[in-house]
């Protein structure tokens, strides 16, 4: 089934039913933030600088390829998004006819973090899938499912993206969904780009329509901070202009990406958290924009590596009861 997003689906009430959002973090003391520059030496430290044998576990497997899917039809901002992401280029922007993929693109890039104990390389792949109307023509289903099935390639998110004027297969978009949260616990991130482009009401539908298919697969209700709607640990739906936007003489600023890229990372988990940050290590202006969240983040990071020292020692423990 395919559906005109923007003359078919009613706008949404702007009037908010969902509960207040829930504070992750602790509130930050303006006193003790710290510069961003600071901020991404601390976070290259943490993640490249533990001793601890199991964390370098860890971290063997971050220094192999991190891999994201990105779906959407053509011409929906995809490549831009990415970029703008990554704060670098990435993906290669085409316009017109040249901008039409026919089959999965792959983007590579590869970087270098320098921490206390020397540089250490590191890599990530983005996976550019066509649109939907192509996936039956060209067998993409077969092909999106070989690349998360892959032990090694296994996607750390998916986001997908549409415009306030595509078109979009629900049916094809629903079985993404499924095979990505339900089969493969994959996070999914719906996110309406080009946001400027067309009438406000459009863009409501989209991201209306990216409510209830998400509202398909948790319990809760959905949570909203900072323009972000989060669906518990499984996806999350928001809007961005990733790029200036020229509108009546004006020029309309990015907007969206920072929020995208750290409701991301508070959605992830344990060392996926950490394939996240270095995908967006290079983007100084996420780090100087959140520095308060990222100092937060900082905290959660580190958490996580005692929680790793905790469970390591009672594993310990016990193989010397059973000894």
């Amino acid at each position: 089934m395919s559906l005109n997003i923007q003359h078919n689906l009613p706008g949404i009430n702007t009037q908010s039913s969902l509960p207040s959002p829930i504070c992750l973090t602790d509130k930050i003391n303006m006193n003790t933030v710290k510069p961003s520059r600071e901020v991404r030496k601390e976070m290259q430290s943490i993640l490249f600088d533990a001793k601890d044998q199991m964390v370098d576990d860890v971290f063997n497997g971050l220094l192999e390829d991190t891999n994201i899917i990105v779906c959407g039809s053509p011409r929906v901002g995809k490549s831009t998004l990415i970029n703008s992401i990554c704060g670098r280029e990435v993906a290669e922007a085409r316009e017109g006819l040249a901008s039409v993929t026919q089959s999965i693109s792959c983007y590579t890039k590869e970087g270098v973090c320098n921490s206390e104990s020397g540089p250490k390389n590191y890599k990530y792949t983005f996976w550019d899938t066509p649109g939907f109307e192509s996936w039956e023509k060209n067998d993409i289903r077969s092909k999106v499912k070989s690349i998360i099935e892959k032990p090694d390639a296994k996607p750390i998110c998916m986001i997908f993206c549409a415009s306030p004027t595509t078109f979009v297969d629900l049916t094809q978009l629903e079985w993404l969904l499924d095979l990505c949260i339900n089969k493969k616990h994959i996070f999914c991130a719906l996110v309406c780009t080009n946001k400027y482009a067309g009438p406000l009401k459009s863009r409501r539908a989209v991201l209306e329509t990216f409510n209830k298919l998400l509202l398909k697969f948790v319990d809760n209700p959905p949570r909203e901070e900072n323009d972000i709607t989060f669906y518990g640990n499984i996806g999350l739906c928001a809007s961005v202009n990733s790029e200036p936007y020229e509108l009546d003489d004006n020029i309309l600023p990015i907007s969206g990406v920072n929020e995208l890229i750290y409701g991301i990372t508070e959605s992830l988990v344990d060392e996926h958290v950490l394939n996240w940050c270095l995908v967006v290590l290079e983007n100084k202006g996420f780090w100087d924009k959140c520095q308060q969240k990222v100092t937060s983040k900082v905290k959660i990071v580190k958490n996580f590596f005692h929680w790793i020292n905790v469970k390591k020692s009672k594993v310990k423990k016990s193989n010397c009861s059973t000894k």
